[in-house]
């Protein structure tokens, strides 16, 4: 009897434990769900400014990608201001902004370096971020990339590809000597090959870059890498037509033509918005002046090579980039 009334007293206790136990992993469970899903108000406002569209293959829709993923990753509340394309624009887009508590506010782009420059003292509770620029103040900070190991592969690449030894680049804005990686490739693989550089002075003018592209299929050029945005598509577009191939640029545009896409530069910006946010979420927070981001922070890699590689090809690019 007495065994059997010890054994009823541990058959006891261990069931209340248990209860007890699912009570408390039940309440951390609603917990962390509270802090995932509600309580809004302790979530971290920022904005994003961008002079461009969020829609289609824009520069802009780079900066709404961004927002999607920190707001995943990352306990804010994100919200795009597009179509900036004015000072008063930028001036009232930063002003709601503030009013609706953002800590952080990023601009898409070098072009709002210069406002923020003006607009950082009057709010000093207030970081501003730019992606590529300048920065003048302690609560600034400027993202920036260093894509020349990945642009110095893509010259290799060109390399292997070309028939005439002219190659081209046709760039949004002038950066030759700033940016020297794919020029370099391509001489470290070919010292013959013979560079034309050209640019469009715009991320969008489809009918400068196709002038362009047209004078350097004229004089031979028969390989072009392209920096545009929305222009890459018509770039690639005439390319079939005219049978040469291109080197695309942001993401990986082989979709827009498998024959004529040899590789491309994946730019991939939303990732500089996951760095933006582990430094404003770390210890010391966001520093001031420039941040510069490579291969290591995953922003810049190359695509897959097209169906044009032959697998001994492949090798030869990997062993000349090794050299």
């Amino acid at each position: 009897m007495e065994q059997a009334k010890q054994s009823k007293i541990i058959i006891f206790i261990a069931v209340l434990f248990f209860f007890i136990l699912f009570a408390v992993i039940m309440l951390k469970a609603q917990g962390i769900l509270h802090n995932q899903g509600a309580e809004p108000d302790e979530k971290k406002h920022v904005a994003i400014l961008t002079s461009d569209v969020i829609v289609d293959q824009s520069w802009g829709s780079l900066a709404y990608k961004g927002k999607v993923e920190i707001e995943n990753e990352f306990p804010v509340i994100a919200k795009v201001y597009s179509q900036l394309d004015s000072k008063q624009k930028i001036q009232n887009a930063v002003q709601a902004a503030v009013e609706e508590k953002a800590e952080v506010i990023i601009g898409h782009g070098r072009e709002f370096s210069p406002f923020f420059n003006k607009l950082a003292t009057s709010y000093p509770d207030v970081h501003f971020v730019t992606i590529h620029g300048t920065a003048e103040h302690s609560n600034q900070t400027v993202y920036t990339f260093d894509q020349y190991q990945t642009e110095y592969e893509a010259g290799v690449a060109a390399s292997f590809k070309t028939s005439s030894n002219k190659v081209g680049l046709i760039d949004a804005f002038e950066a030759r000597e700033k940016n020297k990686g794919f020029e370099n490739g391509l001489m470290a693989a070919d010292q013959n090959i013979e560079f034309f550089y050209r640019v469009v002075n715009s991320r969008d003018d489809s009918k400068k870059a196709v002038e362009l592209m047209n004078e350097l299929v004229d004089q031979g050029v028969d390989v072009i890498y392209t920096k545009g945005n929305s222009y890459n598509r018509d770039i690639i577009s005439v390319a079939k037509e005219k049978g040469i191939y291109v080197i695309g640029y942001l993401d990986d545009q082989s979709y827009m033509g498998e024959s004529q896409v040899l590789t491309s530069v994946i730019n991939d910006v939303p990732q500089s918005y996951r760095s933006i946010m582990e430094d404003y979420f770390s210890e010391s927070g966001l520093p001031s002046g420039t941040v510069v981001l490579d291969e290591n922070d995953g922003v810049y890699r190359l695509a897959p090579f097209g169906p044009m590689y032959t697998e001994k090809e492949k090798s030869a690019i990997e062993d000349s980039i090794e050299e």
